[in-house]
């Protein structure tokens, strides 16, 4: 997807987001970006063959420990 056709399809005036920027490189990049969504997390994005892949992380681990967990 294009970044006009990405401009297109938001709507930056009603989500509080980077309207995104064209930047010529050696394409190595990635972007961590604070989500706060139904649940606060962070998407971490990653350049791949000139392609953002993106991945959520949580904000943090989980303090629940299952039933089975490994003990010392």
């Amino acid at each position: 997807m294009t970044l006009e056709e990405y401009r297109r399809k938001r709507q930056l005036s009603k989500t509080p987001e980077p309207a995104g920027r064209v930047r010529r490189g050696k394409g190595r990049s990635f972007v961590v970006q604070k989500h706060d969504a139904t649940r606060l997390h962070y998407d971490f994005r990653l350049e791949i063959h000139g392609v953002l892949v993106s991945w959520a992380v949580p904000k943090g681990p989980s303090m629940d420990q299952p039933a089975n967990a490994l003990r010392p």
